[in-house]
């Protein structure tokens, strides 16, 4: 019995007529699977050449593993219809479609009344044991209910379960139903599951790709297939589309139109059930030079790995990405004591503690010696030798033999694609450097693309399939407390380890309150209402300042490990536990500092408090300005025109019954208000702090819509982010 057809071999004289294939029950032959559209392939039975012709399907047609719009079949090759793969035999006369498969391993499920289930899953005691380090230890189960039904239910996996492309936490199964569980994927069928024969191999397709920005081609109609395990570099001068191909073929940037494929499988609907098994290696080294190698991986392991992973496992992974690379004697060394080649080795090593089974590398030879290249090269090779499919974007030719195919790409559009040796004769060059030439000067075409079929019914055919997007983002691998904990210590590492920014943040206080002694007489017996203005500003102040690069000078590490599956709740929590750490300290610094030079500011629990609370609240107000910048330099920017407003509307310039109305509503939305109130009311008119209510609430309310502010802006980044990456 065929996995998702009633029969299994069909054969049709070479008669001339036209055949259809389809779900359709009007169709020559009907295919039941998932993927097929109702009217999926025609074809035309020519004595000489058979011809068969895509009618607009969501899934595709291949000869070949080729993506096609129309082309001849010959004997002995494979039509692939959607995700169905068939023989082609021509001879006497006739034409045979034999179903292909390859059960590679089939499991029997339980019968009616059984209550045991068939567990899939990383340990030993499963059923079907999955060794992967993106399968949790008890990943799914399969079971059939009373009903006749079988079922297929997630075990609270972190890489989840998909049927047909859709994550599900427990739904019926139908013949032909796709079961993805991480690489690996099943084909259910009459009470068995048979494994794929593309499991843990992932072939992508190209179809019809454009891409435009700002009125620029970025890509035009570019279509490519790469194949499993293949070695592929894509080629061009600067601006052709190199990176933006490839992280469009990634998932992470959507084309204006085009489709790509997975196995078949659509991107745009179905890239959710890939995107664990996808790596993207950037061309920045997205390290933090505090850190040292072992502190790197293991922050990374822990976000990347199942959370159900034990500390032995996580080791163990580490241990083999670093012995694959070459760098088990630098997991001591600080990243900022490493040479290029070696924190890009560190870079890479951050994408394989997944095994992804395809990774793409955006210019990971770029700077580098002739020596470093070839070492790098190699290291790529035995990737692809150990089941990897990798593309490389770059500009070196060095060892450039190595790949299994080029690809030159310019202005959007595909110049070469073959073997390193076609190179010459097909382009009529002596070398590949002089490819480049000639893609100055204008003197290479395009390749032919293949050209979408008009009646195209990928809109009907997606209204009856679950409306899927991308899902870029992995489930958390750790806790919330775990990530915090993790976060936490790596921001206290950094910090304490850059000995020359601490001393400038702790030398920060001290250096005010001695400039304020230059303003202000020591030997007042009592300081005055600016005296106080004065301490708050530079509270809130000195708070902000310390805080306004924290967010957004990694925006870079935190899209790549928010899609590895960081928790933005306990990101948020982190930055802000320790930017309150450091401004308690600085707090304490500048009350100690004030009561050494001014005799009449007493070193109290009120004035500690209220110093503290105050440099807290410029902290947590320059965290929000840094999760609304794009980069250092904007936060930067933005911090003096947010400062200002607490000068102006703290109440010193103008009592607040002299303001204009708009302007006494805007005082209620600064930190100085509240802060400089209680500042007046303790230390001038002695009023005891727990009295003041007024002035806390509006604080608190304060801080926590800022946290609030924060949380929204770090919770969805590809809303507010100009790059998916």
């Amino acid at each position: 019995m065929d996995l998702v057809t009633e029969k299994f071999v069909y054969t049709f004289p070479l008669n001339g007529k036209v055949i259809s294939i389809g779900r359709d029950h009007d169709n020559d032959i009907v295919l039941g699977a998932f993927g097929i559209s109702k009217r999926h392939a025609e074809i035309s039975l020519k004595a000489r050449k058979p011809q068969v012709r895509d009618c607009g399907s969501s899934f595709g047609v291949r000869i070949d593993q080729e993506l096609i719009s129309e082309g001849s079949l010959k004997n002995k090759c494979a039509l692939g219809i959607g995700i169905i793969e068939f023989d082609v035999t021509i001879q006497k006369g006739t034409l045979t479609l034999e179903r292909r498969i390859k059960p590679l391993e089939t499991k029997d499920l339980p019968e009616v009344d059984t209550k045991d289930t068939i567990l899939i899953g990383r340990d030993s005691s499963s059923s079907i044991q999955l060794v992967h380090p993106l399968i949790s230890r008890f990943h799914c189960s399969i079971g059939r209910e009373d009903s006749g039904d079988y079922t297929v239910s997630d075990r609270g996996s972190t890489n989840g379960t998909y049927v047909n492309g859709k994550r599900i936490n427990r739904i019926a199964l139908a013949n032909g139903d796709i079961i993805q569980v991480g690489p690996f994927r099943y084909i259910f069928s009459e009470g068995k599951i048979v494994k794929a024969d593309d499991a843990k191999k992932i072939r992508v397709e190209a179809r019809n790709l454009c891409l435009k920005k700002r009125g620029n081609r970025l890509l035009d109609q570019v279509s490519l297939t790469v194949q499993p395990g293949e070695f592929v570099a894509i080629l061009g001068p600067s601006g052709a589309g190199k990176t933006t191909l490839a992280r469009v073929l990634s998932g992470h940037l959507d084309p204006d139109s085009g489709n790509v494929y997975y196995n078949g499988f659509p991107m745009s609907k179905f890239g959710a059930a890939f995107s664990s098994t996808i790596g993207y290696v950037s061309q920045s080294n997205l390290l933090r030079p505090e850190l040292t190698v072992w502190e790197t991986l293991w922050e990374q392991v822990i976000l990347r790995l199942p959370k159900d992973s034990l500390e032995a496992e996580r080791v163990s992974r580490i241990n083999e990405v670093m012995e694959t690379l070459d760098i088990s004697h630098l997991q001591k060394s600080r990243i900022s004591n490493l040479s290029g080649g070696e924190a890009k080795r560190v870079h890479l090593g951050i994408e394989l503690l997944s095994s992804p089974t395809i990774i793409f590398l955006d210019e990971p030879l770029a700077g580098l010696d002739p020596g470093l290249i070839q070492k790098f090269m190699e290291l790529f090779k035995k990737l692809c030798q150990k089941g990897h499919t990798l593309l490389l974007t770059t500009h070196t030719l060095e060892q450039i033999e190595l790949c299994n195919r080029l690809v030159f790409i310019n202005k959007g559009k595909i110049v070469f694609n073959g073997l390193p040796r076609e190179v010459p004769d097909v382009l009529h060059v002596n070398s590949v450097a002089e490819v480049y030439e000639r893609i100055r000067t204008n003197a290479l075409e395009p390749t032919e693309s293949i050209t979408a079929p008009e009646n195209d019914d990928t809109q009907e055919q997606f209204k009856e399939l679950p409306d899927i997007k991308f899902e870029r983002i992995r489930q958390q691998s750790a806790g919330f407390f775990r990530q915090f904990s993790m976060l936490s210590i790596r921001y206290l590492r950094i910090l304490s380890r850059d000995v020359t920014n601490l001393i400038l943040i702790l030398l920060q206080a001290p250096s005010i309150a001695l400039l304020l002694s230059l303003v202000f007489t020591k030997e007042a017996q009592f300081l005055s209402l600016h005296f106080y203005f004065c301490v708050t500003v530079s509270a809130i102040w000195i708070g902000g300042v310390n805080a306004v690069r924290e967010i957004a000078r990694e925006w870079n590490f935190f899209y790549r490990e928010y899609r590895a599956g960081l928790s933005s709740a306990a990101y948020v929590a982190a930055k802000c536990t320790v930017t309150g750490m450091i401004a308690f300290v600085q707090a304490l610094l500048f009350t100690a500092s004030l009561t050494y030079f001014f005799e009449a500011f007493p070193f109290s629990i009120n004035t500690v408090l209220l110093c503290s609370i105050t440099t807290m609240s410029g902290a947590i107000l320059g965290l929000c300005i840094s999760a609304y910048s794009h980069n250092v330099n904007r936060a930067v920017s933005l911090l003096p025109i947010i400062f200002i407003p607490q000068i102006f509307f703290s109440g010193i310039l103008a009592p607040f019954d002299m303001m204009p109305k708009l302007g006494n509503t805007i005082s209620y939305l600064t930190i100085s208000r509240p802060s400089f109130s209680l500042f007046k009311k303790v230390c001038i008119l002695d009023k005891p702090l727990n009295t003041l209510f007024t002035e806390w609430c509006v604080l608190l309310l304060l801080n926590l819509l800022l946290i609030i502010l924060i949380s929204v802006r770090v919770q969805w980044p590809h809303i507010f982010s100009r790059s998916k990456l």
